[in-house]
């Protein structure tokens, strides 16, 4: 399960955004009404005199930055309306280009924090357009945000690809930020990127690029200390994110003790920059610091950072399920499994509420309709205007006309390109929830398992070991009366030790047949949700006993296999039947996804594509030490699978 991780990457993209908006202010509790008041006040101050437009422009951003730091979100009207006079001002000169950039950078934040990931997408891409006019022909922004998104997604090849694809620009950052020829921002970009691109190295196990692009980003952290002024805020992230850097290096050298005295570094630089606002810190701390000493199984400790966490605001939507997955690793490290069972499933349930307020999000806010809702705002400005201009009443018609046919055309494409995003989407969230139900199946596996080994070991002997006593009594008592009740107690303590022995059987073998069984539907789910009923015919079966002992690692791998199977099938057989089979031989599991389509021929005639999925087959076996067969020809073709796994265990 990976909630935790999530929320980390998440959270790091919106301490970044603050980093850009954000100067030192002292935090003070608010609401929206407050914050809607402290708008009113600060409008009024300007249109009084009594501030001058950069003034109110500084001002403007650090309360909505306060708003965020203290949990206040807004509805994407609500900060269109606050922020109406900033963005009047922002573009009324040339030289406000840099609170042109704050606001776009006001949007995202505000989405993000709401999860809304396609509205941060849209603002991020508005931002660059800003970014080009303002005469920066690249930035980094839109980049970083996209890096974020799919390490959320832990699609770290893609998180690769744009890192390399920008590896030119950020290598000569260096030397450009120490002769003034680049912003501090993208500097700030790079460094803060480096360690979502550090971990996808690390997870695609390429030490090579590991180290290279820690180097890189020590080169650029070293360049940002150079310039001056420099705000402390932005100091603060620097020094913030070079121990982050390290502090990964560390773990992945498994270099724990040194892991642990960069923990106590970070806390050491929160508190070199008391006047800053560092909550950010706190919370990447606390977590790092629980994860460290659950790795240590220190439980007094791991307790104290949970407290610590617990009381921070909350500022992000699926913080209590993080909590509560910790509270699990908790109370398994003690041994209460029944309290870690609870706080699991809690910490599932919200994964999944996330999970759900995800999908809601990428239906309704995604790229197409943030654009609408946007058009509509700036339609409504539009309409004010035209009243007060009327003179120009045609020539606003005939170019509204033009807009409104590009802006069709282009929600054509983008709606399109939305639909695909969102069939990616459900394939991953599908692969996400269903790893998730596998988890919690093999807790409760385990511990039913668990309690007939139990119920058979103990309760089992014990009366066994009662009813060899009163045979012995029965045996040496003269007593014809008392023989007589001896041997009926015995006949019932018999009859006791075959139920509670038999009901330990079911217990351990039910525990089995039931995750053999949800496995079955798992793979139901996958492939129903690929294949529509009308256009395939799906056979699906599973051997009685072949799932005993197979662990999450090899399920999750074989439902991978199956998906990717299945999509070569949709891309490229033209098939019209699907059978998949699992069965075992005796230390070997088969799988094997077969269908009746063209043939490996017919579509290697068409480019080399459709092996791609099948290489990402090979390698996936490959892991677990496993064999793969492919048998094709024009009446179809079968893709079989054999994979080493431990002989089933007698009871």
């Amino acid at each position: 399960m990976n909630i935790c991780r999530s929320f980390k990457k998440l959270y790091c993209l919106i301490l970044f955004l603050l980093f850009l908006v954000y100067q030192s202010q002292p935090a003070a509790a608010q609401t929206t009404l407050l914050a809607q008041q402290n708008f009113h006040k600060l409008n009024d101050a300007y249109r009084t005199g009594n501030v001058s437009a950069k003034e109110y422009l500084s001002n403007a951003i650090k309360l909505t930055s306060r708003c965020w730091e203290n949990g206040v979100h807004f509805k994407t009207q609500e900060l269109t309306d606050l922020l109406s006079l900033y963005k009047e001002l922002a573009w009324s000169k040339k030289e406000h280009g840099a609170a042109r950039l704050d606001y776009y950078n006001a949007f995202i934040n505000n989405a993000h924090v709401l999860g809304q990931t396609g509205a941060a997408m849209y603002y991020a891409d508005k931002r660059s357009q800003v970014s080009k006019q303002n005469g920066d022909p690249f930035s980094l922004t839109t980049d970083y945000l996209k890096i974020q998104i799919f390490a959320e997604q832990e699609l770290y090849n893609k998180v690769i690809a744009i890192y390399e694809a920008d590896r030119a620009y950020i290598e000569a950052l260096p030397q450009q930020l120490i002769s003034g020829k680049t912003e501090f921002v993208e500097g700030m970009n790079a460094v803060s990127m480096s360690s979502e691109v550090i971990d996808a190295y690390i997870q695609t196990k390429d030490t090579a690029a590991v180290y290279q692009t820690a180097r890189l980003a020590e080169q650029i952290s070293a360049a940002l200390k150079q310039i001056y002024p420099l705000s402390r805020q932005s100091m603060l992230g620097n020094d913030f994110y070079t121990i982050l850097r390290r502090y990964q290096i560390a773990l992945f050298e498994g270099r724990k003790s040194d892991a642990g005295m960069l923990l106590d570094s970070m806390q050491a630089v929160k508190n070199g920059y008391k006047d800053q606002e560092a909550a950010y810190v706190d919370l990447t701390l606390f977590q790092s610091k629980i994860d460290y000493f659950l790795s240590q199984k220190n439980q007094d400790s791991v307790q104290l950072y949970i407290m610590k966490f617990e009381s921070l605001p909350v500022l992000i939507q699926n913080q209590k399920a993080v909590i509560d997955e910790y509270k699990a690793n908790l109370y398994a490290l003690r041994g209460d499994f029944y309290g870690s069972s609870n706080f699991l499933t809690a910490a599932l349930s919200g994964e999944r509420k996330a999970k759900t307020a995800l999908m809601t999000e990428m239906n309704n806010l995604l790229y197409a309709y943030t654009e609408a809702e946007n058009s509509k705002i700036e339609l409504q400005q539009s309409e004010k205007v035209k009243q007060q201009r009327t003179l120009w009443l045609v020539i606003i018609s005939i170019f509204s006309t033009l807009i409104v046919m590009a802006i069709y055309l282009t929600m054509g494409y983008r709606n399109r390109k939305a639909r695909s995003q969102i069939k990616a989407l459900n394939a991953a969230a599908n692969m996400q929830i269903i790893a998730m139900e596998e988890a919690k199946h093999q807790a409760v596996r385990a511990e039913q398992q668990r309690l007939g080994q139990d119920l058979h070991d103990g309760l089992s002997s014990t009366i066994a070991a009662i009813r060899y006593q009163l045979e012995e009594l029965a045996i040496d008592t003269e007593d014809i009366a008392l023989k007589k009740r001896l041997n009926k107690l015995q006949t019932e303590t018999a009859s006791v030790y075959e139920a509670v022995r038999g009901k330990s059987h079911d217990w351990y073998a039910t525990a089995d047949e039931k995750q053999e069984f949800v496995f079955e539907q798992q793979i139901s789910l996958l492939v129903d949700s690929a294949l529509p009923e009308n256009r395939y015919t799906k056979t699906i079966h599973i051997d009685d006993h072949s799932m005993i002992n197979v662990d999450t690692d090899i399920r999750i791998t074989l439902l991978r296999i199956i998906q990717e199977g299945v999509t070569n099938i949709i891309k490229h057989a033209k098939a019209k039947n699907v059978n998949i089979l699992i069965y075992r031989e005796t230390d070997k599991l088969v799988l094997t996804v077969s269908d009746d389509g063209v043939g490996m021929a017919e579509q290697n005639d068409k480019g080399k594509q459709s092996t791609m999925g099948l290489e990402s087959i090979r390698r996936r076996v490959g892991y677990m030490n496993g064999e793969t067969k492919i048998v094709s020809d024009t009446k179809g073709t079968e893709i079989t699978i054999t994979i080493p796994v431990a002989p089933p265990k007698t009871y």
